[in-house]
Order: C-alpha cells, then sequence, then structure tokens
C-alpha cells in the first residue's frame, strides 16, 4: 500500500496553494520568482475553496493548475526515481498519468478546509543557474507560522519542480514512498501501478 505520510503533508501546505495555483499564461511566464508565488498562492485560495463547488469541479480546476504551474513531468520522473530507466515506455506513460491522477485526488479536497490563514512570501535564494528558492510562511490564528519553501525553474516561463515544508522536500518524501512500494513488488515499477490504479480507481 501507498502511505499516507506524504499527503499528511499537504493539510498544511495546500493552504498556501501548494501544488495548486490557478496560474493563467501571462502569471505562469512571469520572470519574478517571489511574484509568481505570492500572486498565483492567493489566487489558489480564492478559487478553489469556493463551498459551493463540486468535487469533479475543484479536481478539474486543481488538474488544470497543474498544468499551468508545475513542470508536472520531471516531478514524476524525480518521484519514480532510478527506476524510471527500468520501466518501459508504457510504464513511464501510464505512471506519469496516474501520479498526475493521485495528486489531483489527494490534494484538490484539501482545499475544502482553508480556515482563513494568510500567506507570506519573503527572500528568494539562488540555488544554481536553473533553479531559485523562494522562502514563504503560512501564518495560522492559532499555533506558529508553518514554513514552505518552492522551488522554481526557469528564466522567463517559470515551473515549480519542488516543495519544501518544514524542511521537508515533498518530492523526496514521495520517492521513498514509491521505491518502498517498488521494492515490495520485487523491484518492479509494474508493483507501483497496480497500488496507483488501485489508490485513484484507474
Amino acid at each position: 500500500m501507498i502511505s499516507r505520510r506524504f499527503i499528511l503533508f499537504a493539510g498544511a501546505a495546500c493552504v498556501a496553494g501548494l501544488l495548486g495555483f490557478n496560474a493563467g499564461p501571462g502569471r505562469a511566464a512571469a520572470a519574478d520568482p517571489d511574484e509568481f508565488i505570492r500572486s498565483m498562492g492567493q489566487e489558489a485560495i480564492d478559487s478553489l475553496t469556493g463551498t459551493k463547488l463540486s468535487t469533479e469541479q475543484r479536481q478539474a480546476g486543481f488538474r488544470k493548475i497543474l498544468h499551468q504551474a508545475f513542470d508536472m513531468r520531471t516531478i514524476a520522473r524525480f518521484t519514480l526515481g532510478r527506476y524510471w530507466r527500468k520501466a518501459s515506455k508504457p510504464e513511464r506513460e501510464e505512471y506519469v498519468k496516474l501520479f498526475e491522477t493521485f495528486i489531483v485526488q489527494a490534494y484538490a479536497a484539501r482545499f475544502e478546509g482553508y480556515t482563513g490563514e494568510s500567506f507570506k512570501v519573503g527572500k528568494v535564494h539562488v540555488i544554481n543557474e536553473r533553479d531559485k528558492l523562494v522562502v514563504s510562511s503560512i501564518i495560522r490564528p492559532k499555533g506558529p507560522p508553518i514554513s514552505i519553501n518552492w522551488r522554481v525553474r526557469g528564466n522567463n516561463t517559470l515551473r515549480i519542480v519542488d516543495v519544501v515544508v518544514e524542511g521537508i522536500s515533498m518530492g523526496i518524501t514521495q520517492r521513498d514512498e514509491f521505491a518502498s512500494v517498488i521494492r515490495n513488488s520485487g523491484g518492479k515499477v509494474a508493483g507501483l501501478l497496480t497500488a496507483l490504479r488501485k489508490k485513484t480507481g484507474h
């Protein structure tokens, strides 16, 4: 079975738009990483937290957001880790689709639980020529702030490739979870695909 440890991070992070920004073409092309995160974080809250939205509407909007703001194929490949090269082309393609559906189902519903927290963006740190890390935090009515850092890739067109919640990389956490499933399936990627199909109902 796929562990729920990774999904549990979403309860805090989704308040700020984790894996969910309502990014239009102009915003996705923004050149300033901090503004990219700041403006879209608020838009995500505004567009995905309506109480009148159905599950289907929220998931459809969330999927559109993923395509616009996140480099989903890069994230999917990273989370499969060394098994990406061992997988056949059909297995890779199915995995990318199942991974996206897994993310949509796991995260979209979290926006229903939004309770008025605010989102603050801080400094931008250069990681390398391609990537920057945008520091942010969720300010809660009760309790200490929650630290969320965003790894943003690109210069003219920006895409999010990882999110770090309280010092823990979401991508690395998910990669470890999936690797465990594959190891328990005799090292076969097919075992993970079976688990994801069961998890997503596909």
